[in-house]
């Protein structure tokens, strides 16, 4: 039987971590190993599951870890065929481990699995879901199909981090990079779909919480630069559009609303977002997009 090593990755957020180790807890199956990694500042976390959860497997990380280097060292220590890393303040519904092992084992090939969540921000469920796909199971058979889930125009969302579970043989010694920044999860998912192909299930099997404590909607342009970077060390992996498609939306768009930009800046920008909208308005891959997303939300909304 699949072994399955769940980590739920803690900071400073006890009141939070409470009610996500409850929603764990409450799985329809219990075969997995959990383990709660506290990366806090301050020992409120460890007196909560001293207090509520003694039965469950704690490791304090003392000293506190760079973030990215606590996603690393749990992946280090994963036991399990399958792992998943949890975020505190999320919610795991409670078919979540059911449905994605099963996807897993059903498929060998598959070096992760996502799955869509419900988002709530700021206490209130959103009326959307985190991405929406046509039938139970998106298959992703490349990192460009990943990639342009992500960044390519005319796309209906994605899967959010905490939602995958990983196979611990693809993922091998692949780490997250220390200093990718903020997009260092996306970077990390796209080697990792360069080894073999990933799934979204459809079924929202987590809420997804945005909140004032969390970072979901602080952008920063030297991130972005770096993750454009990072595309362009695999041009045959990604290809030219994708990476025009990136500079147009994550680069250039933002520059020209930018009023700290120099106007030297903001024209070279300009320049850039003329001639690429051009060269996408004739290219047929943004109108079955289009018309993909068109029907996904017809049949979402029926």
């Amino acid at each position: 039987m699949t072994s399955f090593s769940l980590f739920v990755l803690c900071h400073d957020r006890a009141d939070f971590a409470r009610q996500t180790l409850h929603s764990i807890l409450a799985q329809s199956d219990q075969d997995f190993e959990l383990i709660v990694s506290d990366n806090s500042s301050n020992d409120e976390v460890g007196q909560m599951m001293r207090a509520d959860f003694p039965q469950v497997e704690y490791r304090r990380r003392q000293p506190m870890l760079f973030h990215i280097a606590h996603f690393n060292r749990c992946i280090e220590e994963a036991r399990g065929d399958l792992f998943c890393l949890f975020h505190d303040d999320d919610l795991m519904h409670p078919e979540f481990v059911k449905h994605m092992k099963a996807a897993m084992d059903a498929d060998p090939r598959l070096v992760a699995c996502g799955s869509n969540a419900l988002l709530e921000t700021m206490g209130r469920i959103e009326p959307r879901s985190s991405f929406r796909a046509i039938g139970k199971l998106e298959y992703l058979g490349s990192a460009r199909d990943l990639a342009r889930r992500y960044f390519a125009r005319a796309q209906s969302g994605f899967a959010p981090f905490p939602g995958y579970v990983y196979r611990r043989s693809a993922a091998g010694a692949l780490r997250l990079d220390v200093d990718g920044g903020k997009y260092t999860d996306v970077a990390w998912l796209l080697r990792l779909a360069m080894k073999g192909p990933i799934a979204w299930l459809n079924e929202p099997l987590l809420t997804y919480r945005i909140h004032g404590g969390n970072d979901g909607k602080v952008e920063s342009p030297r991130d972005r630069l770096r993750f454009m970077a990072f595309l362009k060390r695999y041009p045959e992996q990604f290809g030219k559009a994708l990476l025009a498609d990136y500079r147009y939306s994550f680069i250039y768009k933002p520059l020209v609303k930018n009023a700290a930009a120099t106007p030297a800046r903001r024209a070279v920008a300009r320049r850039f977002l003329s001639r690429h909208s051009w060269s996408r308005y004739i290219d047929p891959v943004l109108y079955r997009s289009l018309v993909k997303r068109f029907f996904i939300k017809w049949r979402v909304e029926r």
